[in-house]
């Protein structure tokens, strides 16, 4: 008897080593499939300083819209469909074409006589001038 129960102790010992690597396996398969590729952070590093602004501009003003395109985008760009470095001016473009028009904050800038001023700077002395 004291064989059978060795060899019945043997049995699970191994049956329990089996289930341990069956739900390591399955427990590491169900982590890898939800591991998606991080899309947004695909665009912002393709994405050059001025494209990043356009970006931050796009997120804040039309954020559901922002979400779509960031994935496509980064999607396209992970399956080399479209090319790893994107301009602000291409980004912008695009924007416009989906017929998104995102308002991005300007300025003007004026030299006169070594000095750089504002272009609404320079307006007010100019109207003041001539008065």
């Amino acid at each position: 008897m004291s064989e059978d129960g060795e060899l019945n102790l043997l049995m699970r010992k191994k049956y329990l080593e089996i289930q341990r690597k069956l739900m390591a396996k399955t427990l590491k398969g169900s982590l890898e499939e939800d591991k998606t590729p991080d899309y947004e952070s695909i665009v912002r590093n393709s994405l050059d300083s001025s494209g990043l602004r356009v970006l931050s501009a796009l997120k804040s003003q039309y954020p559901d819209e922002a979400y779509t395109i960031i994935n496509v985008l980064g999607k396209a760009i992970a399956e080399r469909k479209i090319p790893a470095e994107i301009s602000g001016g291409e980004f912008y473009q695009l924007l416009l074409s989906l017929g998104i028009r995102v308002r991005l904050d300007t300025k003007i800038y004026v030299e006169r006589k070594g000095r750089v001023k504002e272009f609404s700077e320079y307006l007010r002395e100019k109207i003041k001038d001539s008065q």
